[in-house]
């Protein structure tokens, strides 16, 4: 009697290996599949919401970094001797100017920040800008008023 050593083909242990390395690895591309999909629907209306928030921020940065005093209320700001920001009916105003649309919420703040006994006047802006609560663009952004 002569016994084989090498026999050729799949056995049933190796094909059950091979079964459970290709489940594991369907379920592994599965999740980052579905994680993708989700993440990509996300950011789908960002960009037309992002060009919004662009527009308001180029002019607000520009007024805050130019005027060290403001009125602040929680939808008016008032530099003293310049513009007005004005937020009303899901539109921002500069003056009589629209300078951002599709705005759901707005919200402003100021309050000192006082670091080695020099105080500075912190606006804070609360923004969510979109058309729904899943597609919506929420920052909230501190800028500081001129101070010196």
């Amino acid at each position: 009697m002569q016994m084989k050593t090498n026999q050729k083909g799949v056995t049933l242990v190796s094909l059950v290996l091979y079964v459970i390395a290709l489940t594991i690895v369907i379920a592994i591309m599965t999740t980052i599949s579905t994680y993708f999909y989700t993440n990509i629907g996300g950011v789908l209306h960002t960009p037309k919401y992002l060009a919004e928030f662009n527009k308001f921020n180029m002019f607000f940065v520009t007024d805050v970094k130019d005027y060290s005093s403001a009125t602040v209320t929680s939808d008016t700001i008032e530099f003293e001797n310049g513009p007005t920001y004005k937020y009303q009916d899901g539109v921002i105003y500069r003056d009589d100017l629209i300078i951002a649309e599709y705005v759901m919420d707005c919200n402003f703040t100021m309050w000192p920040y006082t670091v080695n006994s020099f105080s500075k006047n912190i606006i804070t802006v609360n923004l969510k800008i979109g058309e729904d609560e899943e597609e919506s663009l929420t920052q909230d952004i501190d800028f500081t008023l001129k101070y010196w």
